[in-house]
Formats: structure tokens, sequence, C-alpha cells
């Protein structure tokens, strides 16, 4: 929804704080709290997230090399 996606943004990638946050969309601190908890645990159902294992380099293309590649 809207309003969480607006309180997701402005917290997770405007950087802005909860309390700057709420007076942005003119609403309560704990109703953005709310509003980002409910649209990370959105996210982490869309994106077939379970927990911090699914975090990190894919499995089948591994670690990255720090080697420069020849051509």
């Amino acid at each position: 929804p809207d309003d969480q996606r607006e309180a997701l943004i402005l917290i997770g990638a405007s950087g802005f704080a909860y309390e700057e946050a709420a007076e942005i969309c003119g609403c309560k601190t704990g109703t953005i709290k709310s509003r980002v908890n409910r649209a990370r645990q959105r996210l982490q159902e869309v994106l077939s997230v379970s927990g911090a294992a699914d975090y990190g380099p894919d499995p089948e293309v591994g670690q990255v090399s720090d080697t420069a590649f020849v051509a």
C-alpha cells in the first residue's frame, strides 16, 4: 500500500528518523514504525526471503574473486 511504501522509502532509502517521517506523513511515530514493519514483512514475502541465510552471495555464483579478469 502507498502509506507503507512511503514510510519505507522515507526510513529505509532516504534515511529520515522515524520522528521526521511521522511529521512528513502527518501521523504518529508509532504509526510509521508499524507501516515500516509491515512493508518490510511484505517485501520479504514478495522476494521469498525467510531469514538471514537468504542474504549474501548467490550460491550458484559463489564468492566474487579479487583477481582481475584477463581477456
